[in-house]
């Protein structure tokens, strides 16, 4: 379980949706404002950061690409974050990149 010092109440009861679930509610406009994605037992994520919704589906969609590296999927198979230059964090593209290479 998470650390109870870092945790935080959401406002409402969130709505906890599975990982693809979550990135097809949010491409489709219609996830609701208090999302909560679960990511792995007891690990929960949602939209915050001045980037709001945006910032979670980039989240999202970068930990499903992790999650098929990891499970030795094509990278032809992995969707692309989506069509243009990503706006990411310059770590996450150096994370990105050295699976990459391994493949």
């Amino acid at each position: 379980m998470g650390d109870p010092l870092n945790m935080r109440e959401l406002p409402d009861p969130a709505a906890i949706v599975a990982l693809d679930d979550a990135i097809a509610l949010i491409e489709d406009g219609a996830a609701p404002d208090n999302i909560c994605v679960e990511l792995a037992p007891d690990l929960m994520v949602h939209a915050n950061g001045e980037k709001g919704m945006q910032g979670l589906l980039q989240r999202l969609r970068g930990h499903r690409m992790i999650l098929a590296l990891s499970e030795g999927e094509a990278t032809e198979s992995v969707v692309p974050m989506r069509s243009g230059k990503p706006d990411m964090h310059p770590d996450v593209a150096e994370i990105l990149d050295a699976l990459k290479d391994q493949g």
